[in-house]
């Protein structure tokens, strides 16, 4: 497939990862610890939850799920089984309930048929063991109001915030209105309710009118026929319900205006901001002569068809800029589960700010403008981290910036199996994939999964994604809605700073073959920085982003096969002196070509076997690759015990950067990305 590039680089830049350990010598150690006296730093840090959604399980109790499944057992044991499983696997914190319906009256003919429905276990966390009494409770009985009960789970579910229904039936619905007319009022109500509907054993129009449910409910279908079946679609809808975003780090309050704001040290912190045209500020003590790094990130409490903007911008105390940068949402990508981030970096020797101590931090929703004086409901959690790299020393003997290779080849030629896996809903939660090794999951319509795989300097990755087509019942439902389901694949670099291009597919009715997508970094140098057009400028972990676009779909989740494929030799280690260190500039020209990558995936050059990670002396041990639950493999020391990061988001096709830099000599447009939009600059070529 064409890859294209985004109108401008994306930024899906957060927060630095924090390794636990003991700090190497001071020449290898890229990051300061942190300073002394800070003790609250090193505990156990708090977690802020966003809104991970709420859950209602709708379910069918009308006399029909007396019949036997496919397997012969009464639908409604089977039903039994599955709901037990699918509850005592709530994840932790859950907030869920279940609404029965047809489970009081018996004869069709009376009036209160047709609002049979009742609350079984209201919406709540920490309620598995009601719950799981409530499906002990559930037995076919009446009719079928399904539409009615529709409306009422509706109300159950709240008006704001991420909303799910899972909708369970074995048939029509016995009375009016139309519960597809009735979906669509449902959907209506915001893009952050979905209905999903699982079809028991169901054929002809009751088939038909549930497919339209989770058609217009922006929802996923599935056929099930027995137990087993019932249990992986519940088991698969529930949990992708609840994938909450969190913020992990010291609570802090930054205020409104800028006198009386907190001073932020080294690490990582939590605080909130009002979603729309909001500021807060925050004072930092920069160690004069290091690189300082401040990035932002949350995910907006509202997913709506408007834009969300989270900028962060580095200030003097004079209020000149240093570096200021914000990411925003367009098109209809904004209204997935992608967080949005941003990241300002102050380099050792920028002239203006370098050697500065006390420097100013803004972050700001919607450009700012109307501070908020207190917080309401709607404030974002969002994580602030604050990181001081120490100057490089071998500057002049590190390879130059790296050139564009043509655009990787996407035809897939591996096997069409993997190693089952499903990726994080954020960065922090993202499992590290073996490079060179494919592994499969599955991708429902407005869902976003991040793998992340380790890539060392003077090597560089290339994401590749085999797309399965879609089902016989989506092919039928994007062809009534005349709609097509894009799928994006993209790359971060540990810091989350987004690379400006992607490879993507679009899945329509016509849709019947397995679908290639590709994108690539440049070799990993760390003179890459020297461009703002490449993020390619850091040893760590990188981040493969499989994006699906939120539109109604049906008929379950995509299949889709994902591999990251490292290639080169490590080299071109960055040396790091102490504070204050000189960190000399690079040569005036190319004195020190990048070596060109192996073209074996797996290729290490120090007889390490493909499939596995690249070792290199030279590395210091902070580089080195650590456990799934850490922090993400930037080469640094710990900031802070057991710390976290997060983050950090950016879509497709719509996030855009703004670089502000006091004094700045005038620059080559191609060197730079994107400066203010009015500029009209173009995005640079390649990544």
């Amino acid at each position: 497939m064409a890859r294209r590039p985004f109108a401008a680089p994306l930024v899906a830049a957060c927060g630095l990862g924090v390794l636990a350990g003991t700090a190497p010598a001071a020449s290898a150690t890229p990051y300061l610890a942190t300073p002394a006296g800070i003790t609250a730093q090193t505990t156990a840090p708090s977690t802020a939850p966003t809104d991970g959604g709420r859950l209602m399980m709708l379910l069918d109790s009308s006399g029909s799920m007396s019949a036997p499944d496919a397997t012969g057992r009464p639908k409604i044991e089977s039903a039994r089984t599955a709901l037990h499983q699918v509850v005592n696997g709530l994840p932790s914190g859950a907030q869920a309930g279940m609404r029965v319906f047809g489970a009081t009256v018996k004869d069709k003919t009376s009036p209160s048929a047709c609002t049979d429905s009742q609350l079984s276990v209201p919406i709540g966390t920490g309620n598995q063991a009601v719950l799981n009494q409530a499906v002990d409770r559930y037995k076919p009985y009446g009719e079928t109001p399904m539409a009615y009960a529709m409306q009422q789970a509706a109300r159950d579910l709240g008006t704001t915030g991420k909303r799910s229904m899972i909708l369970v039936s074995d048939g029509e619905d016995t009375c009016s209105p139309d519960p597809c007319q009735i979906a669509q009022q449902i959907a209506d109500q915001g893009v952050d309710l979905k209905i999903d509907v699982v079809g028991f054993r169901v054929s002809g129009k009751a088939q038909k009118d549930l497919q339209c449910i989770a058609t217009v409910g922006r929802g996923s279908y599935y056929d099930a026929s027995n137990a087993q079946d019932l249990t992986a679609s519940l088991k698969t809808l529930s949990t992708r319900a609840f994938r909450p975003f969190s913020v992990t780090g010291k609570p802090v309050a930054g205020t409104p205006i800028i006198d009386g704001a907190p001073v932020v040290t080294p690490g990582q912190w939590v605080s909130k901001i009002g979603e729309n045209k909001d500021e807060r500020y925050y004072q930092v003590k920069h160690t004069p002569g290091t690189t300082l790094h401040v990035s932002v990130a949350g995910r907006p409490v509202t997913r709506d068809d408007s834009g969300h903007t989270l900028g962060v911008a580095v200030r003097r105390t004079d209020g000149d800029s240093c570096f200021a940068d914000d990411s925003t949402w367009s098109s209809d990508w904004r209204t997935t589960a992608m967080p949005i981030g941003a990241v300002a970096r102050v380099d050792a020797n920028d002239t203006e700010c370098g050697h500065v101590e006390n420097l100013t931090i803004k972050v700001t929703t919607e450009g700012g403008g109307q501070p908020q004086q207190t917080l309401g409901k709607d404030a974002m959690p969002f994580e602030l981290r604050v990181v001081e790299e120490r100057p490089v020393t071998n500057v002049p003997s590190l390879p130059a910036p790296s050139k564009d290779d043509p655009s990787p080849d996407s035809d897939w030629t591996y096997d069409l199996t993997g190693t089952p896996t499903t990726g994080g809903a954020g960065f922090s939660d993202a499992p590290r994939i073996t490079p060179n090794t494919t592994y499969s999951g599955t991708l429902l319509p407005g869902e976003v999964q991040i793998f992340k795989v380790p890539v060392q300097y003077g090597q560089k990755l290339v994401a590749r994604a085999n797309v399965a087509p879609p089902s016989l019942q989506m092919r039928s439902t994007l062809g009534t809605s005349g709609k097509s389901l894009g799928v994006r694949l993209g790359l971060f670099n540990p810091e989350r700073q987004s690379f400006s291009g992607y490879d993507s597919v679009s899945l329509s009715e016509y849709t019947d073959d397995r679908q290639d997508i590709a994108s690539d970094t440049r070799q990993v140098t760390w003179r890459n920085r020297e461009s703002y057009g490449s993020p390619s400028y850091l040893g760590g972990d990188y981040f493969i982003a499989v994006a699906a676009e939120d539109v109604a779909a049906g008929g379950g989740p995509v299949s889709f096969l994902i591999r990251g494929d490292v290639t080169g030799t490590p080299t071109g280690q960055p040396t790091y002196g102490e504070p204050g260190a000189v960190q000399p500039t690079a040569p005036d020209e190319d004195e020190t070509p990048s070596p060109s990558p192996s073209s074996t995936p797996g290729g290490t050059g120090n007889g390490s076997t493909p499939g596995s990670t690249p070792t290199d002396d030279s590395t210091p041990a902070a580089a080195a690759p650590v456990d799934a639950g850490d922090d993400d493999g930037l080469p640094m020391l710990p900031l802070i015990a057991g710390g976290a990061v997060l983050l950090l988001a950016l879509a497709s096709g719509g996030v855009w950067m703004a670089v502000r830099r006091k004094n700045a000599p005038a620059q080559d447009p191609g060197s730079i990305g994107q400066g203010w939009n009015q500029q009209g600059w173009p995005p640079p070529n390649g990544q």
